[in-house]
């Protein structure tokens, strides 16, 4: 599981405003085309599917820099943040015409090297982006201090802070949606979570109204929020205290149901188990599961509690190997990555009826921690991600018609 470099499993391992994970600056409404917009074709298991790769304006061309598209809403418009030449963060936003709109908060810091003890790589990042165009994500301000954001359609930003939060440097903080693209429901709720003064990392949902309700599941130590759907559902994840994996689901009401699929590892201390990643309006829950080996594996729990599980053809059967779903659209089709025995990502789609197409981004690298990466997926059967290329860097593809 550690091995995964996924955005779901950094998330388990790294949960907070990671210094090197995604802040911003302040709104500069820069309307660009695409950058670069390539459009390709590959076949995904018989399936013609239309790719377009894009580089958000400003985006850095080294290892570890680019563009990072997160969130994609029925329309097609796209979410997401980059990492600059200074590896400095700045949230996007791509239009369905694939012009871009450049999303700084205005209480971001600006500092991206030699930062000091505030740490490097200030800014704005972007994660989840609903219908009417409202995103959520979190930024970092010139004192380290980790907030969360949300952003009217019109441009407008509101702070969000979890009552309970540190007010302390990074890793306290409020993480609305952090590394999730399913963070922000139709109506405007969204969840995330909190890290307190004791470095503790806690749930929570904001209503449309702005009220927070902080949540733990009982005996958990780490709590993770990963989707909610549109009746205010929450489905996610809690370590308990020997650092087992546990999925939730927490109802409209607050009650809140723990889960175990079959075949998830419980060995003290493995941090293995299992993990709740989507949610759809129904209630049915997508999410992975590791084995006492390490292996990753798919599952789907109907809102009876039966769990069907699944692997994606070609995906590695060793440690930190396996299929990894990354989100689900609201009929229920999944996509994500399976990492091959090199630990090469590809993607996948898999349909509410369980059949599979695969697909690899054209030019992506072909080296560990290189290839495809997946992140969400819409109604109409779209899907965007990461596009690691053999250099390392990102950046963003848009499939259509898969």
């Amino acid at each position: 599981m550690k091995n995964t470099l996924s955005n779901t499993t950094a998330k388990i391992f790294k949960s907070v405003c990671p210094s090197n994970v995604y802040p911003r600056i302040r709104v500069s409404l820069c309307l660009v085309l695409c950058t670069l917009g390539l459009g390709l074709s590959v076949n995904a298991g018989g399936t013609t599917t239309n790719i377009t790769t894009f580089d958000a304006p400003g985006a850095g061309t080294a290892a570890g820099q680019g563009t990072i598209a997160f969130s994609l809403n029925p329309s097609g418009a796209i979410a997401g943040f980059t990492r600059d030449a200074n590896n400095a963060r700045h949230g996007f936003l791509r239009a369905p015409d694939g012009t871009f709109t450049i999303i700084d908060d205005p209480a971001a810091g600006t500092c991206s090297a030699s930062c000091g003890t505030i740490g490097n790589g200030q800014g704005t990042r972007a994660y989840a982006i609903n219908p009417s165009g409202q995103i959520v994500g979190s930024y970092t301000d010139n004192s380290a201090h980790c907030h969360g954001y949300v952003r009217a359609a019109n441009g407008t930003f509101t702070q969000i802070d979890a009552p309970d939060a540190g007010t302390g440097p990074f890793p306290q903080g409020t993480f609305p949606s952090n590394i999730t693209p399913m963070g922000i429901n139709p109506a405007g709720a969204i969840i995330g979570f909190y890290v307190d003064a004791s470095s503790v990392q806690h749930g929570f949902v904001r209503a449309p109204n702005g009220i927070i309700t902080e949540f733990d599941p009982t005996g958990s130590i780490f709590t993770d929020p990963n989707a909610i759907n549109a009746v205010g559902a929450i489905a996610g994840f809690y370590f308990d205290a020997n650092f087992v994996g546990h999925g939730f689901l927490r109802a409209p009401n607050g009650t809140i149901t723990s889960f175990d699929a079959p075949g998830a590892d419980h060995t003290p201390g493995s941090f293995n188990g299992t993990f709740g990643v989507g949610l759809t309006p129904n209630g049915e829950i997508e999410g992975v599961d590791v084995d006492v080996n390490g292996v990753l594996h798919g599952f789907v729990r109907a809102t009876d509690g039966t769990f069907t599980t699944y692997d994606v053809p070609g995906a590695g059967t060793g440690a930190g190997q396996g299929t990894l779903p990354e989100s689900n659209n609201t009929q229920g089709a999944i996509t994500g990555q399976f990492i091959d025995g090199n630990f090469v990502n590809h993607a996948f789609g898999r349909s509410n009826q369980g059949s599979f197409s695969t697909f690899d981004v054209p030019g992506t690298g072909t080296g560990a921690g290189q290839g495809t990466i997946p992140v969400d997926n819409n109604d109409p059967g779209a899907i965007t991600g990461e596009a690691i290329d053999g250099g390392n860097v990102i950046h963003g593809f848009l499939v259509e018609g898969l």
